[in-house]
């Protein structure tokens, strides 16, 4: 029962630590994309502000995409 006990300590020291990547969304996001949302907050009603600023932050991290993948160049610069 000992050896359940220590991989059962492990894995919840493991959730404890890395585990709010799974459940925070704003835990990869660059810190201006979530300084950002949390500007727009006082705008929400105050009971539905965590609900709209998650759904944000998921929105945000399902589109997300990378500077290296689309190259330096500004898509909205046009021609």
């Amino acid at each position: 029962m000992g050896t359940f006990s220590d991989l059962d300590k492990k894995l919840t020291e493991n959730i404890y630590d890395h585990g709010s990547r799974l459940t925070d969304r704003s835990a990869d996001l660059p810190r201006r994309v979530v300084e950002t949302v949390d500007l727009l907050m006082p705008f929400i009603q105050p009971e539905a502000r965590e609900a709209v600023r998650l759904q944000i932050l998921g929105i945000v991290h399902e589109h997300i995409f990378d500077e290296v993948e689309t190259g330096s160049e500004d898509p909205a610069a046009g021609d």
